[in-house]
């Protein structure tokens, strides 16, 4: 499936099938008993309001081109969330592979928050170089990402595997990426956003439900409120994308950041 779909080469291919891929992070739809459509949720992490936190990253979403426009996709995302609430996962994240893709996962309620970079990332080529072994080459690359705030983590085994594909790219420059979020857990996100904005008071609605945050505290509440969003909103809003470009009191009330994510095996 993964061969029709995507114009990835077989070292590619299989560096994702024995590096990253787990049976059960795995969706795959069947029609008669034939898979057809499938998607692959890889746990990271990302620092959001100086915290690490978990996170899936739902990669090749894909669907052979005969059972396209069936439905099938729609389900396996859905499918996804659900899996990604029960396991706690409070944040799903994707790389739309074509522009038209944005609008396509907006209907899941996925909002852009990452923005691909005008300048190339520092190279991966120089820290090889400079480094006298992997584990010394991680260590310099991780402390160029670990102070970030909104920028997703790599652990030591993400690094080998990133260098590996680099490599067999042929090095190419990298950028960082532009990518979009959907909240899974929207009480989680915002106790991290209050205690950052100790001195707010404002009420939330958001999905039918109404938050109080009220001096670093959130709790859920039957209170008229203060304004009222949707999910995809609430991610540009805590994510900080933006949002001096929005109109008062939401540029007020939520700071700009800049959020980074880049070397997802894309």
């Amino acid at each position: 499936m993964w061969k029709i779909c995507f114009e990835d080469t077989d070292a590619f291919i299989d560096l994702i099938f024995t590096q990253k891929y787990k049976p059960e992070n795995t969706l795959v739809y069947f029609e008669n008993d034939i898979a057809v459509a499938s998607l692959q949720m890889h746990p990271y992490t990302i620092s959001f309001y100086k915290e690490e936190i978990p996170f899936a990253y739902l990669a090749g979403l894909c669907t052979l081109p005969e059972y396209r426009n069936k439905g099938y996709m729609a389900q396996l995302i859905n499918e996804a969330h659900r899996i990604l609430k029960k396991r706690k996962i409070p944040l799903a994240i994707l790389i739309p592979a074509e522009d038209w893709l944005f609008r396509f996962y907006e209907k899941f309620d996925y909002e852009q928050v990452f923005e691909k970079s005008k300048e190339p990332i520092y190279p991966l080529d120089k820290i090889l170089e400079e480094s006298p072994n992997i584990e010394s080459a991680y260590s310099f690359f991780d402390s160029l990402y670990r102070h970030k705030d909104f920028c997703v983590q790599k652990s030591f085994e993400d690094f080998k595997t990133i260098v590996e594909e680099y490599r067999n790219d042929g090095s190419p420059e990298k950028y960082n990426l532009a990518g979009m979020a959907r909240i899974i857990d929207n009480l989680y996100l915002l106790k991290l956003f209050a205690i950052k904005n100790p001195s707010l008071s404002i009420r939330i609605k958001t999905e039918g439900q109404v938050y109080l945050i009220n001096n670093g505290i959130v709790k859920k509440t039957g209170e008229s409120p203060d304004i009222e969003i949707n999910r995809r909103m609430l991610s540009r809003l805590l994510f900080g994308y933006k949002t001096n470009e929005l109109a008062k009191p939401l540029s007020i009330l939520f700071g700009e950041h800049h959020s980074v994510m880049n070397l997802m095996l894309e």
